[in-house]
């Protein structure tokens, strides 16, 4: 496993169709490779391992995925589909990228701490962000950016895309103005946060919009 870099192994796939119900039944997942550099493979892994790999490490992870005796090729987790009816894990595709090129991920928001205005003032807080799209290096993606709640000590007070701390080579997708969290006074009901956070996030909406469809026309992120 090269540094930072999640270990998975895989094996090429020779059953396609309707076939690959027997894989799945064997405890196989169908999944392909792609991005430049090399032609798409086709190959399976065990789907327990990728289950668990899914529920426990975040999607920015670079996994260095060695199939059969082939040389370790990097990739990033690309899309995930699941059976509607039961979320059954059915299929994975894994992006090659290239550790000299960036690229466009998400990446997890995590809150942290307390809003000094919730025992201050008993503000209800809303968090209008999950995730954040950035672009970096591969070797730069981080696992997590953390939102310092502690920064809400009024009613009103803010956290926007601008004010929070990104590592270095890391640059956010989204205008520095998109709101990421807010202190409101009680009396706001949970739907008038719901509503205010999502007037909050379509003013700086458009760009953050027109990059994720760009990114999901191409199928792939974007090298500089």
């Amino acid at each position: 496993m090269r540094d930072n870099q999640v270990a998975l192994a895989a094996r090429k796939r020779t059953q396609f169709g309707k076939k690959v119900r027997f894989l799945r039944r064997e405890g196989w997942l169908p999944a392909n490779i792609f991005g430049p550099g090399a032609p798409s493979i086709a190959i399976e892994i065990p789907t327990r391992e990728m289950e668990h790999i899914l529920t426990h490490v975040p999607r920015s992870t670079l996994f260095s995925l060695k199939v059969d005796e082939d040389v370790e090729t990097t990739v990033l987790v690309h899309g995930v589909d699941r059976k509607p009816t039961t979320s059954e894990l059915y299929h994975i595709d894994f992006y090659r990228v290239s550790m000299t090129h960036t690229l466009k991920t998400e990446v997890p928001l995590v809150f942290d701490g307390e809003a000094p205005a919730v025992h201050n003032a008993d503000a209800v807080i809303i968090q209008a962000m999950s995730s954040l799209a950035v672009e970096c290096l591969p070797g730069d993606i981080p696992s997590q950016i953390l939102v310092p709640l502690e920064r809400l000590v009024a009613i009103d007070d803010s956290i926007r895309v601008g004010d929070l701390d990104l590592p270095r080579g890391v640059r956010a997708l989204v205008d520095d103005n998109e709101l990421v969290a807010r202190a409101l006074a009680p009396k706001v009901s949970e739907a008038e946060a719901g509503e205010e956070a999502a007037a909050e996030s379509a003013e700086g909406a458009p760009e953050s919009a027109e990059a994720a469809a760009e990114t999901a026309a191409e199928g792939e992120p974007e090298a500089s």
